[in-house]
């Protein structure tokens, strides 16, 4: 099944922290309702509060966690870059602008967030009511949207660094294996490398960013994979290779965990959606 755009909102009583490893290549929109949670993304994880606004770009690497045991309320919005079938590229360079900043969140108040939040509560009943003509009107009401977080982002101030949870020693490993992930990166290699004992490397990179270390670096690896396979007509052997696997075994069964496709099924899925 081909998918174009979904949007849900949902209210967590219990910790939780997403189970699944995350990338994907349409863009999402999540804004906390109520409530605080982590938010790993790319390389950091941002300490959110609510009224906060997250721009995820196409095949950027992010996660939720649990900030502390209170709940948490929050909507989320996946698109597809066609789905909002726009005229031209430069219409498309508008409406998506605020994926692209280096800065992922906005933090709203006031006016600003009442506007948000009654464009996401009209986005959610055309999808709950789904009436006549209601796609069309869901396609305007995110277009809305877009625009203005565009112009919201583009005022001075508005992107200033947001609160990260910190941890210099994780974050500076998490930079050197983004930059380093297709070489040969091992647990004892990485431990010697930034002078830090496995067991509490291991503890603290899963608490930072709620990856292990090998779920981290084989989503970093498979991302990669996925792209070659999209962008290039290498074979599977040399994707993998290039990838960072020892093995096209190792990387077909990685690969199908992670994508629940093999790697020539994601290819044949890739350009069947051009």
């Amino acid at each position: 099944m081909l998918f174009h755009y979904e949007i849900e909102r949902i209210r967590r009583d219990q910790p939780y922290t997403m189970l699944v490893n995350h990338f994907h290549d349409h863009y999402e929109i999540y804004y906390l309702l109520s409530g605080k949670r982590n938010y790993f993304i790319q390389d950091r994880v941002y300490a959110m509060q609510e009224g906060d606004l997250v721009f995820i770009d196409k095949h950027t690497l992010h996660k939720t966690l649990d900030a502390n045991d209170r709940p948490h309320e929050r909507i989320l919005i996946n698109f597809e870059e066609r789905w909002l079938a726009m005229k031209d590229d430069e219409t498309y360079a508008i409406a998506l602008s605020p994926f692209h900043p280096k800065h992922y969140i906005v933090s709203l108040s006031g006016a600003n967030r009442t506007l948000v939040e009654n464009l996401l509560f009209s986005l959610l009943r055309e999808k709950q009511q789904e009436q006549l003509g209601w796609e069309l009107n869901s396609k305007a009401l995110l277009t809305q949207l877009l625009i203005f977080c565009s112009r919201l982002m583009d005022q001075p101030g508005t992107l200033d660094e947001h609160p990260q949870a910190y941890n210099p020693k994780i974050f500076e490993i998490v930079t050197y294996i983004n930059e380093h992930f297709s070489e040969r990166l091992t647990l004892t290699l990485i431990s010697e490398k930034f002078h830090i004992s496995p067991s509490y490397f291991c503890r603290s990179f899963k608490d930072t960013i709620g990856f292990s270390f090998v779920e981290y670096l084989n989503n970093l690896r498979i991302r990669e994979a996925q792209r070659l396979l999209r962008e290039t007509k290498l074979k599977v052997i040399h994707i993998a290779e290039q990838a960072g696997f020892d093995s096209v075994a190792h990387f077909g069964r990685v690969f199908k965990q992670v994508t629940s496709q093999t790697p020539l099924e994601c290819r044949k899925m890739m350009h069947l959606s051009l």
